[in-house]
């Protein structure tokens, strides 16, 4: 980088930042954010973006490529016709700050981390707080229509299965949604800020104000707190609100003044309970299909395969679990099916949105006979007097203890499913003897 390239937050067209790792980002006057390339831990990869840079962990808020991370050498550089490039080792352009329409002047990186190039007269041309990822910061408002993309994982960038969305009714929703056509699945969460009878009572801007309370404000003028009205100052706390890669919408803090060992303390979040409140038929749900979701601390989901499946990309937890057994319709399988098969028990756990069948009224052993005589039956859950049928592959797995019912997997013999992991052990998953 040239050494006039950058003073006082002020970007001058030319300036060049190469993704190296002794690189010096672009800092706002306070050097509270960074505009640069971070390496994505344990790789020998880089991404585009905007961190606190006072944080030991220097949190990322923005990214550029749609969360592409490029390799090392890549550039990006501020030009005075399309604004921000970021290109390749060998000179192909990657990405660029669209809806570039006249001369950029110069570019700047402001103390409340919202990244802006200007002409001459100053007159905004694009903004990093009008691009927004997975996360909004204080001064920063969503206006109608617009959204955050959750990541695909913790340090996989690129857009995720989580949307949070301000629609056009007003009303602000989280939901799920098909990665490659971004088609919007069920909403599992919504603010309910649409009046129906009276436009003018719905909601359309979500505002995150400089005091850290976020809001969201109706046409009226009203408005519909997000935000405890008590919370720490944020002259003192850096402020944040994430879509987390696990579906989450949070709002966290982090003091200014460090004392030690600190992280990021939750002021709210929705949903309560992700793994219960993720439903619909389309989707697998919080956690891949065949995977059963449990509520972990701060909320978050904890995905964990059953008895008898496993990952099918082992690095991703969250993602979707294949069955180690097999079965099938054959006729010469169909005289002896419980000679075959046999049921894994698990308690306070179902897949809600993957029936076929309903029995009722039924009692348990007619329950699991059925499924074990069933060929399509991968799995039955049995609760109060009524049997479900289920097929693979399973939706929207929950274990919670208001499930209160057993789920029956079934398993070829010969496939045994292996022993749970310790934490299983004697509370979710117990071996029924046919």
């Amino acid at each position: 980088m040239l050494a006039f390239a950058q003073r006082n937050g002020n970007v001058t067209v030319g300036a060049v930042l190469t993704a190296t790792d002794t690189a010096t980002p672009w800092l706002s006057p306070s050097s509270d954010f960074a505009f640069g390339f971070q390496k994505i831990r344990d790789k020998d990869t880089f991404l585009l973006s905007i961190w606190y840079s006072k944080i030991p962990d220097r949190t990322i808020v923005w990214y550029a490529n749609e969360g592409t991370a490029v390799p090392r050498d890549s550039r990006v550089e501020l030009t005075a016709e399309r604004g921000l490039v970021l290109s390749d080792p060998q000179g192909k352009e990657l990405w660029n700050s669209e809806s570039i329409v006249d001369v950029v002047a110069n570019g700047f990186m402001n103390d409340t981390g919202n990244f802006v190039l200007v002409r001459g007269d100053s007159t905004k041309l694009w903004e990093s707080f009008k691009n927004p990822t997975d996360t909004i910061l204080p001064a920063q408002v969503m206006e109608t229509g617009g959204v955050l993309y959750s990541r695909q994982a913790e340090a996989n960038f690129s857009k995720g299965r989580f949307q949070l969305r301000l629609l056009n009714d007003g009303n602000l929703v989280l939901n799920t949604r098909n990665v490659p056509s971004d088609m919007a699945y069920d909403a599992y969460y919504i603010s309910g800020t649409y009046n129906a009878s009276n436009s003018s009572n719905s909601g359309y801007q979500v505002i995150f104000n400089e005091t850290g309370h976020m809001y969201i404000l109706r046409r009226n003028g009203e408005t519909f707190d997000l935000t405890p009205r008590a919370i720490p100052s944020a002259s003192e706390n850096y402020y944040r609100a994430t879509l987390n890669f696990y579906g989450v919408f949070a709002q966290y803090y982090y003091p200014k003044v460090f004392t030690g060992v600190q992280n990021w303390t939750e002021v709210w979040s929705e949903p309560d309970n992700i793994c219960l409140n993720i439903g619909g038929v389309k989707g697998s749900g919080a956690c891949g299909y065949n995977n059963v979701c449990r509520l972990g601390k701060s909320r978050r989901p904890i995905c964990e395969c059953p008895q008898g499946f496993s990952l099918l990309d082992p690095s991703d937890t969250y993602g979707s679990c294949k069955p180690v057994s097999t079965q099938t319709c054959d006729p010469d399988e169909q005289t002896s099916v419980e000679d075959l098969y046999t049921l894994v028990n698990l308690t306070d756990t179902d897949w809600p949105t993957s029936d076929y069948a309903q029995l009722r009224p039924y009692s348990e052993q007619d329950c699991r006979k059925s499924c074990l005589q069933d060929c399509f039956c991968a799995v039955a859950i049995y609760r109060g007097d009524s049997c479900w049928k289920k097929k693979l592959p399973l939706s929207n797995g929950r274990k919670d203890r208001s499930v209160n019912g057993k789920a029956f997997l079934k398993f070829r013999k010969g496939d045994l499913p292996p022993q749970p992991p310790p934490k299983f052990q004697g509370n979710l998953l117990t071996l029924i003897q046919n």
